[in-house]
């Protein structure tokens, strides 16, 4: 071998080990991704004070984009983006609560090169296959409100549902006065979020107003649901005293139902969350109250957990918003209606 062809394997040798040098710092800087989120107690006051490393993907997918619960949802998952410096690409199945389209969603969202994604189930066993795909792609997710099924998300970013329920329950159970009939609407069957907040009313209710009669009737969240449930109830209990929902529009729908047998006022009617309608009714005398459960944080600090994970810093397994029964003279304050949260 000559001299010459010595000097030019050297040469490229030593840009070779060079280059590869390169490629090795460039990992190592490079922080590991935070897949699982760090066990403990529920953290209740999350909020980071963090930027992004970079412009991350973030995509977030909700269970419907027109009821105004995700609305507001969406909004403070779009603020939390603007803010940390990270891209939020926002989903819905066209149809609420479907979850068929939504697993459809899923499955094309893992050619697109994201970073992350925050999910709320529109079921949350069936969420499972789609979410442990994900992962095995190296793509982290958070649970945004609903939690879903097995342990391979990062975070799950919302209320115990659970307790959500006993607040519900004590709620409505004293403005009865501790007696009379009770009906409960259920969002989605399967979904961790109603079926965990019904457990929580009926629990509450039992323990401590034995006096109250209860069922519960399955409304999907739906405000003309909700209004046709209660229709129907109304037929085989005229003298129902009290109705309240876990969520979504069904309780509007109800005081609808009421307020047109001429019940209003005589009926006890509870909701969840302050979405415009929400505030309405309670204004009107529709609703006796209502119970927040921080949209905005739960949109804004799931946004935020990928971001942390993505930092490669750790994140709470169990990220809980706040709870408040809210009365018709503090709506203003706690309204979380799309058309106020877009102001923040």
């Amino acid at each position: 071998m000559t001299s010459k062809r010595i000097a030019i394997l050297t040469v490229l040798t030593v840009l070779t080990l060079a280059f590869s040098g390169l490629a090795f710092a460039a990992d190592a800087s490079k922080p590991a991704v935070t897949m699982k989120g760090t066990p403990g107690a529920p953290v209740r006051n999350f909020n980071p004070n963090i930027k992004a490393a970079r412009r991350y993907n973030i995509a977030i997918v909700v269970k419907s984009q027109s009821i105004p619960f995700w609305e507001s949802n969406l909004i403070a998952a779009a603020n939390a983006g603007k803010a940390l410096g990270v891209n939020v690409m926002q989903y819905a199945p066209a149809k609420a609560d479907n979850m068929e389209e939504q697993m459809r969603i899923l499955e094309d969202l893992m050619t697109k090169g994201l970073d992350c994604v925050v999910l709320a189930p529109a079921n949350s066993i069936a969420a499972r296959g789609p979410v442990s795909a994900l992962v095995k792609r190296g793509i982290p997710v958070v649970y945004d409100n609903t939690l879903g099924a097995g342990d391979e998300y990062l975070s799950f970013v919302g209320v115990d549902d659970f307790e959500a329920g006993q607040v519900i329950g004590k709620g409505v159970g004293e403005r009865m006065g501790g007696k009379g009939k009770l009906l409960i609407l259920e969002g989605v069957p399967g979904q961790e979020t109603s079926d965990q907040r019904v457990r929580g009313i009926k629990d509450y209710v039992s323990k401590h107003f034995p006096n109250i009669r209860f069922k519960s009737v399955s409304a999907h969240w739906q405000f003309d649901e909700g209004r046709k449930v209660t229709e129907d109830t109304l037929q085989s209990w005229p003298d129902l005293n009290g109705i309240v929902s876990v969520g979504g529009s069904m309780s509007e729908g109800a005081a609808e139902a009421v307020a047109a047998a001429g019940r209003q006022g005589k009926i006890i009617v509870g909701s969840v969350n302050l979405s415009a309608p929400t505030m309405a009714a309670l204004k009107e005398g529709k609703l006796a109250f209502s119970v927040s459960q921080g949209v905005y944080e739960q949109g804004y600090w799931s946004v935020a957990a990928c971001v942390q994970a993505l930092n490669g810093k750790p994140v709470p397994r169990t990220i809980y918003t706040p709870l408040k029964v809210v009365m018709p003279s503090e709506a203003d304050k706690y309204d979380e209606s799309p058309e106020v949260l877009r102001r923040r």
